[in-house]
């Protein structure tokens, strides 16, 4: 005979308890991003390098691009007729090293790495207003060349970018440029009040 044995049942649930799918963790937060104060976009307007001037562009698409816009529109600070560019034959490479305004910008940076990483910044908004000369740009056609850039996904360092149209502006004779650079303080100052860190 067998010895009996001590059966034990320990009560199992017919269905176990459904958990909920873990949530995913946020990405981390990275530090915020160094934003121009007023103060430096001034500064920088008037010739001082500010490194942190490109970085309110710096991570924005097309759709955050164009709200900004709108703010600067709403403003006042550009006509109310300016609209994107339709599509353009990309202009000859020739045609963009031989401009008054790139051979001033290369004998204006002495430093030769620093006058090619700015202008090849600048091509593309040139490229992308069909071969347009910069220094005859108005600030509506800048933000129209931004916004191209940022459509075709473009590795562009903006504060570069926005540099060399400055230094274009800030060399010409005639009041246009200053005029022109005005106009682009008033809507930097316009977009950083409205970008997050």
């Amino acid at each position: 005979m067998s010895e009996p044995t001590d059966v034990t049942t320990s009560p199992t649930p017919t269905e176990a308890p459904v958990k909920a799918a873990p949530a995913k963790a946020a990405a981390p937060a990275g530090p915020p991003r160094a934003l121009p104060s007023d103060e430096d976009i001034a500064a920088w307007i008037h010739g001082a390098d500010v490194p942190t001037v490109g970085a309110v562009f710096d991570g924005i698409d097309v759709k955050r691009f164009d709200t900004l816009v709108m703010q600067v529109r709403k403003e006042e600070l550009l006509p109310q007729h300016w609209q994107v560019l339709t599509s353009h034959t990309p202009p000859d490479d020739a045609v963009f090293n031989g401009l008054p305004e790139v051979g001033g910008l290369r004998v204006r940076y002495k430093d030769q790495e620093l006058s090619r990483r700015l202008l090849s910044q600048l091509r593309y908004g040139w490229m992308e207003l069909g071969g347009r000369r910069p220094a005859l740009w108005t600030v509506s056609d800048l933000l129209a060349a931004m916004r191209r850039i940022y459509d075709k996904k473009h590795p562009v360092n903006w504060t570069d970018f926005l540099t060399a149209v400055r230094d274009i502006w800030r060399s010409s004779d005639l009041p246009f440029g200053r005029e022109q650079l005005e106009i682009l303080w008033a809507c930097l100052v316009v977009i950083r009040k409205n970008t997050k860190k």
